[in-house]
């Protein structure tokens, strides 16, 4: 079991439990939700891209992107 964490500029320093990856699921509490949203607003400012950031349990990062890439592989379960 892994579970993933996400910062965005608008929470600071605050990073907020995204979901949990278990038996081949994906389990989202909201944060898929949010970074949704926040990508929304990146296409109108791309250099807020950058400044997503996403983590793991373990400290590893990932850009938006390869969390995503990561995430086609699993079933998402939102809830």
């Amino acid at each position: 079991m892994s579970s993933f964490y996400l910062n965005i500029p608008t929470t600071y320093d605050e990073w907020i439990e995204m979901g949990e990856i278990s038996f081949g699921k994906f389990y989202s509490y909201g944060g898929l939700t949010l970074l949704k949203n926040y990508l929304t607003i990146c296409e109108k400012n791309s250099k807020l891209m950058s400044m997503i950031k996403i983590k793991d349990d373990k400290g590893k990062e990932y850009t938006a992107e390869e969390f995503v890439v990561m995430l086609s592989d699993l079933e998402v379960v939102d809830g």
